[in-house]
C-alpha cells in the first residue's frame, strides 16, 4: 500500500505544481460554485456557509446534470460511474440480492453507509440482500428515488454516526430533491446491449407547481423497463442418460446466465409552503413498485449428485425432475417484487434571535415478495404446479426528529453554530404472506427411492443399499410404486432396479415462507445529540459532536466526532476527523428464520451438501445454540482521517484524504454447518430429517486503510468550455480475530470457510480510477469517461489456491478498463437529443477458469465491478418547458 499511496500523492503534487499556488489570492467561491467546483453543502456541518472545499471532511457534490450525463438509468449506476469510492458490482447475476441496489463506500459493505433524502433517514428494504463478496443485510434501495427528482447528491466520505446515528460508519449519502416551482422536463430513452439483450425503455418526468406566493410542489415519475441479458455459454455436461439420442441433438445453451430484467414504476412529490415569515411546512411522498426477474440454476434429466469428472452420472436420472412435465429438464426463473412507501412531513421555524428548529415525522414501509416460474416440487410428482408464490417480508420504520441550530456569539471566536437534536424511531420487521403450501410442503413422493418409482410394483431392489435389500417397489413406495414406469423404456442405459437416488421434500427454488418460519420483531430507539461547529479564526475551523442513543434491544451507546480544518493560505488547507460509530444488527438478521431443502446444484454440478432439510436459525434461538449460535452484538467502529485541499485558482482543485476505518464484530452468515454430529444434534432437538444449519454471527474485526484523491480543472477555451476531473480511490482491508469454529456434540466444526475472510480482503478491486472530460460548445456537448478497476479475487476453500472437491479454485481477475462516451445536441432552446455509449470498446471482464464455472454455463463471475454484458447504447430526448 505504501508504494501505491506514495505514487498517487506524487502524481497529484506534480499536477498541482503545474499550476502556481498564489498564497495571497482570494478564491472566488461564487465563481467556483457556478462552475460546479465548490457548491454549498449541508452534509456533515451545521453551518450554512460551508462548501465542498471548505468543509472539515471530504464531501462530494454530484449535480443532476452530471447524473444525467452518465447515461445511467438509476442512481446506483450513475454513482458507480461518477464516484471513485463507490464500488458495488453492477451486473448482479442470478437471484442473490436481485433488484435491491444499495450504496457502498470506502471498500466495505453497503450496510455501513447511511442514506438520507433531504436530510431525513430513508427506510430499509425488507429483504436480506447481499452482493458478493459482501454478506446479506438490510440496506436502503436507493433506486426507489426517481432520477428525475434529484437536484444533487452529497456524499460524505467519513464516519458520522455521532451526527446521524446508526449506519453512518463508512459515510453518508444525502439525496437532495428538486424544488422548482415552475417548469420541468421530460426525458424519453431507449437502448440495448450491442451483443444482444437488455432492451431498455425509460420515461422520466419532472414538473414544478407554485404553492401560494412562495411555496412549491414538485412532481416526478420514473418508468423503467429492461429485458434480461443472457451471456451464458454452452453446458459441457451430459444432459441425458447413456444411449439417449438427445445427447447429440439437444442444444447445449439451454441454461441461462446474465443480468436480471426490471420493471419499475417510481414516483415522488416534494413540497414546501411558507405559513408566515418564520414558519414553513414541508414534506415529500415517495412510492415505488419494482419487479425483477432472473434465471435460477437449471435442472436436467440426468443425475448430478456425483463426483465424476463429467459432473453427471449418465446411468442415473435426476430426482429433481418430473418427466411428464419437463421431459428435457427445465430452466427456472425467479421474480422479486417490491412495494415501497415513504413519506416525510414537518415544520421549520426560524428567526435570527431564536435560531432554527426543524421538527419532522417520517414513515416508511417496504414489502418484498418472491415468485418462481418454470419450476417444480418433485415430491408432488405429476400433481405439482410449475409456478409458486414464495411469500413476502415487511419492514416498517417511523421516526420523529427535532433538530435545532443557532449562531453563537463567543468571545475570541470568529463565529460558531450550536446544533442539538432529539429522536425517536420505531422499527419492525417480519414475515408477510406465506408461500404456496405445495412449494414448501413435502408431497407424497418425498423420500421415496427412484428405483421404486420407475420399477414395476413387484420389482426387488438390486442395489447395494441395506435399507432396500430384498424389498419390492410396492413395499417401499406403496401405491406410488412404478408411477414413472411409463418412462423407463425411454432410458435403456439406466438400471432402475439399482437406482439409489431419492426424491427431495421440496424443489430447489420452491420452498417459500412456511408457518414455522413466521414472526415479527421490533425495536425502538431514542436519543439526542449536541454539537458545535466553530471558526476559531479566519483560518481554523473545528467541529465537535456527541450523540447518545438507547436501543430497546441493545442498550445505550455514546459516540463522538471531532473534525478540524486549518487553512495555511487560501490555496492550501489541511483537514481531518476522529470519530466513533455504532451499527445495530438489522432486524432481519436477528429475526429471520428460513427452512428449505438442500439443492444438489453447485459448480460443475457436483454437490458437497448432504441432502435433507436445512434451516437458517435466528441467532438467539435456543436450538441454534446447539450449533454454536449466540445473540448478535452490535458492530462498532472508529475512524481516523487526514487530508489536504489544494486550490490553485478559481477553476481548479485537488483533494487528498487518507483514512483508517476499524469495524469490530462484523456480522455475516455462516456457511452450511453439516456432518454426523450436526445431524445427531438435529435429531436430539426433534428436527428429524434436517442436515444443515446456518445463522448470523459476529465473525471478525476488520481494518480498512485507504486514500481518496479528487482533482478538477475547468478551462475556458477560445471555442467552448472543458471540464476535466481525475478521481481515484485505493483501499486495503485486513481481517483480525476470526470467530469461525464451534463445538457441536464434541466435534469442532468450521462454520466460516477461510475464503470468507479472504473475500473481505480481496473480493473487490483495491483501486478505482475515473478520468473524465466534459466539453461544451454552442449547441453541442461531449463527454468521455474512462474507468479502471484494479485486480480482484474470487476466493474458495480454506487453503488458498487449492482445488476444491467441486472443482472451484481461487482466481485473480485482471484489471479492467472501460470507456464511456456521451454526445448531446440542442436542436432547439428547449429540446436536446443525446446518444450515450457505455463500454464503447465492448470490453468484458476476464472469464472464469473452467473449474469455477457452473458446468460451463456461467463464463463470468458474480463480482465483476462493471458487470459482464458488453457495450450498451442509449439514445434519448429531453424536452424542457417553462
Amino acid at each position: 500500500m505504501r508504494n501505491s499511496i506514495r505514487a498517487a500523492v506524487a502524481a497529484i503534487l506534480a499536477a498541482a505544481a503545474a499550476v502556481p499556488l498564489h498564497a495571497e489570492q482570494a478564491v472566488d467561491t461564487d465563481a467556483a460554485a457556478a462552475d460546479g467546483l465548490d457548491a454549498i453543502v449541508v452534509l456533515g456541518t451545521a453551518r450554512k456557509d460551508i462548501t465542498a472545499l471548505t468543509s472539515t471532511a471530504p464531501v462530494d457534490v454530484i449535480s443532476s446534470a452530471e447524473l444525467q450525463q452518465t447515461g445511467a438509468v438509476t442512481i446506483n449506476e450513475a454513482l458507480s460511474k461518477l464516484h471513485p469510492s463507490f464500488n458495488f458490482p453492477q451486473g448482479q447475476n442470478a437471484v442473490k440480492g436481485q433488484g435491491v441496489r444499495a450504496a457502498s463506500l470506502r471498500g466495505v459493505g453497503p450496510g455501513y453507509t447511511l442514506i438520507l433524502v433531504n436530510g431525513k433517514r430513508r427506510n430499509l428494504s425488507s429483504q436480506l440482500s447481499g452482493t458478493d463478496p459482501w454478506p446479506a443485510t438490510q440496506v436502503v434501495d436507493i433506486n426507489t428515488i426517481p432520477l428525475s427528482a434529484v437536484e444533487r447528491v452529497e456524499v460524505l466520505r467519513d464516519g458520522a454516526a455521532a451526527q446521524y446515528g446508526s449506519d453512518a460508519i463508512a459515510g453518508v449519502i444525502n439525496i437532495v430533491l428538486k424544488s422548482n416551482a415552475s417548469g420541468g422536463d421530460i426525458d424519453a430513452r431507449g437502448g440495448s446491449y450491442s451483443d444482444g439483450g437488455g432492451e431498455t425503455y425509460q420515461f422520466l418526468g419532472n414538473k414544478g407547481f407554485k404553492l401560494g406566493d412562495s411555496g412549491f410542489l414538485n412532481v416526478n415519475i420514473d418508468r423503467l423497463n429492461n429485458t434480461n441479458v443472457d451471456r451464458s455459454a454452452g453446458d459441457w455436461r451430459q444432459l441425458f442418460p447413456n444411449g439417449d439420442p438427445r445427447n447429440q441433438t439437444y442444444p447445449k445453451d439451454y441454461g441461462q446466465w446474465g443480468q436480471a430484467s426490471r420493471s419499475n414504476w417510481v414516483g415522488l412529490a416534494n413540497a414546501e409552503l411558507p405559513l408566515d415569515d418564520a414558519v414553513t411546512a414541508y414534506g415529500w411522498v415517495n412510492y415505488s413498485k419494482k419487479s425483477s426477474n432472473n434465471y435460477v440454476n437449471p435442472e436436467r434429466v440426468v443425475a448430478s449428485n456425483t463426483s465424476s469428472v463429467t459432473a453427471t452420472n449418465p446411468t442415473q436420472l435426476s430426482p429433481t425432475d418430473e418427466l411428464g412435465i419437463y421431459p428435457n429438464g427445465y430452466q427456472p426463473t425467479m421474480t422479486y417484487t417490491s412495494k415501497d412507501y415513504a413519506a416525510v412531513g414537518g415544520l421549520r421555524y426560524g428567526t435570527p434571535e431564536f435560531g432554527d428548529v426543524d421538527v419532522g415525522v417520517s414513515y416508511g414501509r417496504n414489502e418484498t415478495g418472491r415468485y418462481t416460474y418454470s419450476s417444480i416440487n418433485p415430491s408432488w410428482g405429476p400433481a405439482s404446479p410449475t409456478s409458486f408464490y414464495l411469500g413476502s417480508w415487511i419492514d416498517h420504520t417511523t421516526s420523529v426528529t427535532a433538530d435545532y441550530h443557532r449562531d453563537l456569539a463567543i468571545p475570541f471566536i470568529k463565529s460558531s453554530v450550536v446544533s442539538a437534536g432529539a429522536l425517536f424511531r420505531q422499527e419492525s420487521w417480519g414475515t408477510g404472506d406465506l408461500g404456496d403450501y405445495v412449494g414448501y410442503s413435502p408431497g407424497p413422493l418425498a423420500g421415496l427411492p427412484l428405483w421404486s418409482l420407475y420399477s414395476a410394483p413387484g420389482t426387488v431392489y438390486a442395489g447395494t443399499s441395506a435399507a432396500y435389500a430384498g424389498k419390492t417397489a410396492a413395499q417401499v413406495a406403496g401405491s406410488y410404486a412404478g408411477i414413472y414406469d411409463q418412462y423407463a423404456s425411454q432410458f435403456s442405459g439406466v438400471n432402475f432396479a439399482s437406482a439409489a437416488g431419492s426424491i427431495g421434500a421440496t424443489g430447489s427454488s420452491t420452498a417459500g415462507i412456511s408457518p414455522i418460519d413466521t414472526g415479527t420483531i421490533s425495536r425502538h430507539v431514542s436519543g439526542g445529540y449536541l454539537g458545535v461547529d466553530a471558526s476559531i479564526t479566519q483560518k481554523f475551523d473545528v467541529g465537535v459532536t456527541g450523540r447518545f442513543e438507547d436501543y430497546s434491544d441493545f442498550g445505550s451507546t455514546a459516540n463522538y466526532r471531532v473534525t478540524a480544518r486549518y487553512e495555511f493560505v487560501p490555496a492550501f488547507a489541511v483537514r481531518g476527523t476522529v470519530s466513533s460509530g455504532f451499527h445495530a444488527p438489522s432486524l432481519a438478521e436477528i429475526g429471520q428464520q428460513v427452512t428449505s431443502y438442500t439443492g444438489t446444484f453447485s459448480n460443475n454440478g457436483i454437490s458437497n451438501l448432504t441432502p435433507g432439510y436445512t434451516r437458517q436459525f435466528r441467532p438467539s434461538d435456543p436450538v441454534a445454540a446447539t450449533f454454536g449460535a449466540k445473540p448478535l452484538e452490535p458492530e462498532k467502529s472508529t475512524t481516523y482521517s487526514l487530508g489536504f485541499v489544494i486550490r490553485p485558482d478559481d477553476s481548479s482543485s485537488v483533494t487528498v484524504d487518507a483514512y483508517h476505518l476499524k469495524i469490530d464484530n462484523v456480522i455475516t452468515v455462516t456457511d452450511p454447518i453439516q456432518g454426523p454430529s450436526v445431524t445427531k444434534a438435529f435429531n436430539a432437538a426433534g428436527l428429524v430429517g434436517y442436515t444443515q444449519a446456518t445463522y448470523y454471527l459476529n465473525a471478525w474485526d476488520s481494518r480498512t486503510d485507504g486514500i481518496d484523491i479528487v482533482a478538477q480543472k475547468f478551462f475556458e477555451l477560445p471555442v467552448g468550455k472543458l471540464d476535466v476531473s481525475l478521481a481515484t480511490s485505493y483501499d486495503t482491508t485486513s481481517v483480525k480475530d476470526p470467530h469461525n469454529t464451534v463445538n457441536v456434540g464434541g466435534t469442532t466444526i468450521t462454520v466460516l470457510n477461510n475464503s470468507r475472510f479472504r473475500d473481505a480482503q480481496t473480493g473487490t478491486p483495491k483501486s478505482k480510477v475515473i478520468l473524465s472530460g466534459h466539453y461544451t460548445w454552442a449547441e453541442w456537448s461531449f463527454e468521455a469517461t474512462g474507468t479502471r478497476y484494479s485486480t480482484y479475487r474470487y476466493n474458495v476453500g480454506n487453503v488458498p489456491n487449492t482445488v476444491q472437491a467441486n472443482g472451484n479454485v481461487d482466481q485473480v481477475f485482471s484489471p479492467e478498463t472501460y470507456l464511456d462516451i456521451a454526445l448531446g445536441y440542442e436542436i432547439q432552446q428547449n429540446l436536446n437529443l443525446s446518444v450515450t455509449v457505455n463500454n464503447i470498446l465492448d470490453k468484458y471482464p476476464e472469464q472464469y477458469v473452467n473449474g469455477n464455472r457452473s458446468s460451463g454455463i456461467n463464463p463470468y463471475s458474480f463480482i465483476a465491478p462493471n458487470g459482464a454484458a458488453g457495450r450498451f447504447i442509449l439514445v434519448g430526448a429531453n424536452y424542457r418547458f417553462r
